[in-house]
């Protein structure tokens, strides 16, 4: 989805003999809204693509010397 967003294709390389660690991981928002009572309210492409603009920006902004969140 990142590599969509960002309008690149990655090259990837696999060590298959490496140790595998967790192969995938789920969020359950449950506890969130029982508590919090809050879930979230916009898809996830979404919400990616905001991501990736904002730490984009700063990307470059500090490249430029300018200031960014530290």
């Amino acid at each position: 989805m990142i590599e969509e967003i960002a309008g690149v294709k990655l090259e990837r390389h696999y060590k298959l003999d490496a140790p595998r660690g967790v192969a995938g991981r789920n969020s359950d928002n449950t506890m969130i809204k029982e508590i919090l009572d809050w879930e979230p309210n916009i898809p996830l492409r979404e919400g990616m693509q905001e991501t990736y603009a904002w730490i984009s920006q700063q990307y470059w902004d500090r490249k430029a010397g300018k200031r960014t969140v530290s």
